[in-house]
Parts: C-alpha cells; sequence; structure tokens
C-alpha cells in the first residue's frame, strides 16, 4: 500500500499511452491491404488409399484377438470344472476313509474272512 502511494505520487493518475485520432477506425482496412492476395493451396486431409494387404490387417488383428480372448475363456472354464471335480473327488475319497469301511463292515457283522472268502470268489 505505501509503495503504491508513493508510485502514484511520482508518476500521477494520469495515463502516459495515446492513440492517434481514427486509428482504431481504419485498422481493419490497413491489415487486410498487408494480406497478400494469393490463392492459398488446398491440402486434402483424406487419407490416401491404403493397399490391399493393409484393408484387411485390422479385421485379421481383431480376429486373432477374438480367437485368444475364446481360447482363454474356455480354459479357465474347463480349469474351473477340473478344479470343481477334483475337490469333489477329495471330498468323496475322504469320506470313503478305512474308519467308515470298519464301521460300515461291523455295522453288517462282516468279519475279514468272509472278504477275504467274497473277494477270492469262493462265495459265503
Amino acid at each position: 500500500m505505501k509503495e503504491e502511494k508513493h508510485i502514484i505520487d511520482r508518476c500521477g493518475k494520469k495515463n502516459p499511452f495515446t492513440v492517434p485520432e481514427g486509428y482504431f477506425d481504419s485498422l481493419t482496412a490497413r491489415v487486410m491491404e498487408n494480406i497478400p492476395a494469393n490463392e492459398t493451396k488446398i491440402i486434402s486431409i483424406a487419407p490416401k488409399r491404403r493397399s490391399h494387404w493393409m484393408q484387411w490387417s485390422g479385421l485379421v488383428a481383431a480376429c486373432m484377438v477374438g480367437a485368444l480372448v475364446c481360447v482363454n475363456v474356455f480354459n479357465k472354464s474347463n480349469q474351473d470344472d477340473s478344479s470343481q471335480l477334483m475337490s469333489k473327488m477329495n471330498t468323496v475319497e475322504t469320506a470313503y476313509d478305512d474308519t467308515y469301511q470298519e464301521d460300515a463292515l461291523n455295522y453288517a457283522m462282516v468279519d475279514y474272512n468272509d472278504v477275504y472268502n467274497y473277494l477270492s470268489g469262493s462265495g459265503f
């Protein structure tokens, strides 16, 4: 604030810059006179015709990516199915462990001699 007051006291509030009379009235005409009258060169932004193999390369690339995605999804689903099957098999194996077989044989009142005779084919 002190600095502003010092500057205003020293220089005053009068604008030191001036514009000649009618400067902006004729500005447009003077600028247009300085523009060259030559026609500008028109440059086409349309792409040049691509060769035959370039026309199909995008389609081929998209098909390859689609095939890779399908194979990946198929493998993933097979892995999930096989892992589910293996987990079911593991639960079945643990359900039929030795203790269960022993309990089932005891309940049916079958002893080891009966099992041996049955498996050997001699019957009961």
